[in-house]
């Protein structure tokens, strides 16, 4: 089963957590804003892009991602549709199990 929605990424200026942000929210139904299927948190750009390509994403989605960043504080990558594989791999949480604990 594939997951479609937008990853997010934000980067934090100053502070002593993580630097970067990296969220999924997936489409579904309404409020679909609300739902965010999982975070993960780095603390070099180096590892962000590590982090995506793992997750599939084309290096065209990749260098979007990054251009954005580079630009301001935060990217969203819009339409992104991931694996089931991928979801897992990532440590986000299971989506299915969202969806039915949300319904």
């Amino acid at each position: 089963m594939a997951n479609e929605g937008t990853i997010r990424i934000h980067r934090s200026i100053g502070g002593t957590g993580a630097a970067f942000r990296v969220t999924f929210v997936p489409y579904g139904g309404e409020g679909e804003e609300a739902a965010v299927a999982g975070e993960r948190s780095f603390h070099e750009l180096q590892q962000v892009r590590a982090f995506l390509k793992m997750l599939g994403l084309g290096a065209e989605f990749i260098k979007d991602a990054l251009r954005q960043l580079t630009a301001g504080r935060s990217a969203s990558l819009p339409n992104v549709t991931l694996s089931e594989k991928a979801v897992k791999s990532a440590g986000f949480v299971n989506l299915e199990n969202l969806a039915r604990s949300n319904g």
